[in-house]
């Protein structure tokens, strides 16, 4: 099985292939940076439209460059408004060239609302970093991992936001 990820992020493609070698034995992950013409911190819907336009352009991508895909994935984390608290939250997206389309969240986790312009300024990883005076954060445990104290990392929930989404892919398009 081909799988072509949307991103060369490193958390989100060892969380991609570690869901997709739960239900499948032969998965070869294949990573092509594409655009998610989104904010760098994308804001509500923007996380769920990254992933589309992710996806979108991962089969361009396959078409223009004669590549033979199963599925399609791409992952987009961003801030978003809930129930008038701001959350962090991920959300992953599967497409196959057959009709099958599905998407799902991760957990979400409370920001202060102090910090909400600051991390949609700067994007949550550089707020994370220079709280936790750490560097890099975004490509490692990520924000959560310094909240939990290392018992959640930002690869716990984009492999669970993906784990939700291949629901589909194991079970005919449910």
């Amino acid at each position: 099985m081909k799988v072509l990820i949307g991103t060369r992020n490193n958390v989100k493609v060892e969380a991609c292939e570690s869901a997709f070698k739960t239900y499948f034995d032969d998965v070869e992950i294949i990573t092509v940076d594409v655009p998610s013409e989104v904010s760098e911190m994308p804001l509500n819907d923007e996380i769920s439209l990254g992933v589309r336009n992710r996806i979108k352009n991962l089969k361009q991508y396959a078409t223009d460059n004669k590549i033979d895909a199963d599925y399609y994935v791409a992952a987009e984390s961003g801030i978003q408004d809930y129930f008038d608290e701001w959350m962090i939250t991920a959300v992953a997206g599967i497409e196959d060239n057959h009709g099958l389309r599905s998407y799902s969240t991760s957990p979400s986790y409370p920001v202060p609302r102090e910090l909400v312009d600051e991390i949609i300024h700067d994007g949550l990883g550089p707020v994370m970093d220079n709280i936790f005076a750490d560097d890099d954060s975004g490509h490692h445990k990520g924000g959560i991992g310094f909240l939990t104290h290392g018992k959640i990392r930002r690869y716990n929930l984009i492999q669970e936001s993906f784990m939700m989404a291949i629901i589909r892919v194991i079970n005919n398009n449910w």
